[in-house]
């Protein structure tokens, strides 16, 4: 237990900083936004790349299939829950149920996955992510607008949008250097020492800059809205998703036990933020949807620490 919370308390320290900076105020919105971007479009998209283009380790493809079959389950599930439970619209059904799937994967994810179970984990967890964005998106895209449809408040059309989300993940940093680095290490090429040093150092601020950033962004979430149908968003995302996916991965898929692993906490870690950057779009869900981004961060700090514990364990033994 101990090397468990030697793994994940400096995890959320770094959250806890950020958030403590951001609640201060000593880091402006723009200084927040623009640390943000350094992660996204710099650290992060340099780590991937470099651990694709060098081709470590085996990659379990069964991963991504186990993973979205898992996603699809805890979907119908969420979906038919906010029916029955809340009575809520399509479109608000949508973004319950895209709470209780879409997982905070580059912020927390990667320094997450990486740390605990080194660049072989980490590979795996590339697959997830490749996927995760380009089949969620367009299908949440196009449920919500079919949900504004249905109520007269139809805006450019599903199309457009769908056009537009495309148009988004073809330029999206984090997509673009897998592929790249996917398609570097298929030539076989090793990296130039220079390149690969400054790939090291650039990738090296990626896990400590996401995590603080990330917790200086939870600043601007508040809790607020339905409590109860935010909790049920949380106890999805946080239990039900990642026993969903223990299901899909030791019983259905047979995943080789580090992908199982790398799945199930994947599948654990709180909703992303991108869940409220979809209801501010639209402009619907939003404090329902910003609390379960707030809350479920929260309480992952101690859901994340046992689940590690629990499954490095049962690595160890396997």
């Amino acid at each position: 237990m101990q090397s468990i919370l030697e793994t994940v308390l400096p995890i959320f320290g770094l959250i806890l900083c950020g958030y403590l900076v951001g609640r201060k105020g000593w880091m402006s919105e723009e200084a927040i936004k623009g640390l943000n971007t350094f992660v996204f479009y710099f650290a992060i998209p340099a780590l991937l790349f470099r651990s694709m283009a060098r081709g470590l380790g085996p990659i379990e493809f069964t991963i991504a299939g186990a993973y979205l079959s898992a996603v699809l389950v805890t979907f119908i599930l969420a979906w038919g829950l906010a029916l029955l439970l809340f009575r809520t619209g399509l479109a608000e059904r949508t973004l319950f149920g895209m709470g209780s799937i879409f997982s905070n994967t580059v912020l927390l994810g990667i320094p997450l996955i990486f740390t605990a179970l080194g660049e072989e984990g980490g590979l795996q967890l590339m697959l997830i992510i490749t996927f995760h964005a380009i089949l969620i998106f367009p299908v949440i895209t196009v449920l919500i607008e079919l949900g504004r449809s249905a109520r007269g408040e139809g805006g450019a059309g599903w199309g457009t949008m769908m056009a537009n989300a495309a148009k988004a993940l073809a330029v999206n940093p984090i997509i673009l250097a897998l592929l790249a680095g996917i398609a570097y290490g298929a030539s076989d090429l090793a990296l130039p020492a220079p390149a690969d040093r400054f790939l090291v150092l650039l990738g090296g601020a990626a896990a400590p800059c996401a995590l603080f950033a990330l917790g200086a962004s939870l600043t601007g979430f508040t809790i607020a809205g339905d409590l109860k149908e935010t909790l049920a968003i949380v106890v999805m995302k946080l239990l039900v998703h990642p026993a969903i996916m223990a299901v899909m991965a030791f019983y259905v898929f047979e995943l080789p036990p580090l992908a199982a692993v790398v799945a199930i906490l994947t599948a654990a870690i709180p909703s992303g933020a991108n869940v409220f950057i979809m209801a501010r779009q639209y402009n619907i869900y939003l404090a329902r949807s910003a609390s379960a981004v707030l809350i479920s961060t929260a309480l992952s700090v101690v859901t994340l620490s046992i689940l590690l514990a629990v499954l490095k364990a049962w690595l160890a033994g396997n």
